[in-house]
């Protein structure tokens, strides 16, 4: 269990480079949204490749029920997220509009950070290998989540130290989830894996397409696309790496 709390706070971590660097004002709106589109395309390659490809391999019997959990993990997390939305959590990655409560920005960043970090749990208590092609892909795409929520937040008029705790109880909060990940798997070994990793992917595909790819290219420019390919190519050759 340790483990499984110790990587997810490695890939959680990045929040709070990206809201020490929104602190520095050291990015601007251009570069976040290149991280952003680079930190989107490395969750499409951790999507297909540490998600779906290895839930297909293992139910390959039963496609139509892996297609079922991809369909239920997209509708959850658009349910969840419009409900959401209306608390203000739309704004948790808006630079330059900042009418988000903090309410509602916590739990939009925790309905982003939890599946991930639940099939994190799930996998370590069920393999001793961890996909660090998963874990990259999850920490490039924080950064500017904690850069776009904090300057959201200072423009508000937050205090830093409201901005920093609120930052913490999500990386604690997602820390939490990958253990009862890691507890599920452990308590119920025949949980099958391979459907909850299609439940994320299809949370994640929702989410990537809902918030992340359209707030790149409204900031990134015209070399949003660019990036993206580049952070897809990072994290295929992460994942290459693993299987050498």
């Amino acid at each position: 269990m340790i483990e499984a709390a110790l990587w997810s706070a490695a890939a959680t971590i990045t929040l709070l480079i990206g809201m020490a660097l929104a602190y520095r004002n050291s990015v601007g709106l251009r570069g976040t949204g290149l991280i952003m589109a680079f930190g989107a395309g490395a969750i499409i390659s951790a999507v297909s490749y540490s998600l779906v490809l290895p839930a297909a391999i293992a139910n390959r019997d039963e496609p139509v029920t892996l297609a079922v959990a991809v369909a239920i993990g997209a509708l959850t997390f658009y349910a969840a997220d419009r409900w959401i939305d209306g608390l203000g959590g739309d704004k948790r990655l808006d630079f330059e509009e900042a009418s988000g409560s903090g309410v509602g920005i916590l739990l939009g960043s925790l309905l982003d950070g939890v599946p991930e970090s639940l099939v994190l749990g799930l996998a370590i208590a069920q393999s001793s290998d961890v996909s660090l092609a998963f874990v990259f892909a999850v920490a490039i795409s924080n950064v500017p989540q904690g850069l776009g929520g904090t300057a959201g937040m200072l423009a508000a008029g937050w205090k830093r130290t409201q901005i920093t705790r609120l930052w913490i109880a999500v990386c604690s909060l997602s820390v939490g989830a990958a253990m009862i990940g890691y507890l599920l798997g452990i308590w119920e070994p025949g949980t099958n894996g391979a459907l909850i990793d299609s439940f994320a992917a299809g949370a994640l595909l929702v989410m990537l397409t809902d918030s992340m790819i359209p707030e790149s290219f409204r900031y990134g420019g015209r070399e949003t696309g660019l990036a993206l390919v580049l952070g897809f190519g990072a994290a295929v050759g992460v994942a290459l790496l693993e299987l050498a």
